[in-house]
C-alpha cells in the first residue's frame, strides 16, 4: 500500500499556543484513517497542512514522495484537484443554490459545457442519495442534507483522497449513520482514500481502518481499531469506555 501523504515532525503554533509538537503520521493510498481527539487538539489544523491552507512551522509534509511543507500558493492547486476538502460546516456558498454550488469547480476548473455539467451535478447528488434539489438553497437544506451536498461538491472533480473535519459534528444519530455509510461508500465504490477527523465514536466504529489517537500535540496511537480497544493510554482508553470528555 502506497502512501499518499507523509507528515515527518510537523509543528505548528499560534502565537504561544503550541497546536502540533511534532506529528509523524503516514497515510496510505486505499484506505479510511480516522483521526480520533478532543475539541482543540489541533485535528483541524493537521488537516488544512496538507492542502497548504496553513503553513507548518518546522517539519516535512511530503505528497508522493515530494516535499510540498512550503510551496507558493499555486503550487498546491494541483494537490487541491486531487485531494478534496470537506469542512466541518459544510462550507456551501449561501448566495448560490445547490447547482451553482456543485458547479462551481467544474466552471472553475474545466471546459465542459453546460450540459456536461449538469449531468454531472445530478450524478453527484445521486450518488450521495439526493435527486431533484438542485434548485434549492443551502438555507432550505437540514444539517444532514448540507453535509451530503457538501460531499457531492467534494467528489465532483473525482480527488483520490477526501479530507473530512468532523463529518457529524451537530448531526443526530440516523443522519451519523447516513453519513459514516456514505464515507464507506466513497471508499469501496469510487476507491476514494479518507482521513476523517473526529471525536465521535460511531463514526470510529464504523470507518476507520486505522485509527491515530492525538493528543498534547503528537500522534500518541497509531493502529487498528483492535488494537487501539487494547491500548493502555489512559485517554484513549477513556473513549472506547464511553468515559471521555472534551
Amino acid at each position: 500500500m502506497t502512501h499518499i501523504f507523509k507528515l515527518q515532525q510537523v509543528v505548528k503554533s499560534f502565537g504561544p499556543n503550541h497546536v502540533l509538537r511534532g506529528i509523524d503520521l503516514d497515510i496510505r493510498r486505499g484506505e479510511n484513517l480516522v483521526v480520533l481527539g478532543g475539541s482543540g487538539t489541533g485535528k483541524s489544523v493537521m488537516l488544512k497542512l496538507l492542502i497548504g491552507l496553513i503553513q507548518a512551522d518546522s517539519g516535512q509534509i511530503i505528497f508522493e514522495g515530494q516535499d510540498i511543507t512550503h510551496l507558493a500558493e499555486r503550487a498546491y492547486y494541483p494537490i487541491r484537484k486531487r485531494v478534496s476538502y470537506l469542512f466541518q460546516g459544510g462550507a456551501l456558498f449561501d448566495s448560490m443554490n445547490v447547482y451553482q454550488n456543485l458547479a462551481y469547480p467544474l466552471k472553475e476548473h474545466t471546459d465542459m459545457s453546460s450540459p456536461a455539467i449538469l449531468a454531472k451535478v445530478q450524478d453527484a447528488l445521486t450518488k450521495v442519495g439526493l435527486k431533484d434539489i438542485e434548485h434549492l438553497s443551502p438555507s432550505d437544506l437540514s444539517g444532514g442534507m448540507m453535509k451530503r451536498v457538501a460531499l457531492a461538491r467534494a467528489i465532483i472533480n473525482e480527488p483520490e483522497l477526501i479530507l473530512y473535519d468532523e463529518p457529524t459534528t451537530g448531526l443526530d444519530p440516523i443522519t451519523t449513520h447516513t453519513i459514516n455509510e456514505l464515507i464507506r461508500k466513497m471508499q469501496s465504490d469510487l476507491n476514494i482514500s479518507s482521513v476523517i477527523v473526529t471525536h465521535d465514536m460511531p463514526t470510529v466504529h464504523r470507518c476507520a481502518d486505522r485509527l491515530a489517537f492525538l493528543d498534547k500535540g503528537v500522534i500518541a496511537f497509531i493502529g487498528s481499531l483492535e488494537e487501539a480497544r487494547l491500548s493502555t493510554h489512559p485517554k484513549l482508553r477513556a473513549y472506547f469506555e464511553g468515559e471521555a470528555i472534551d
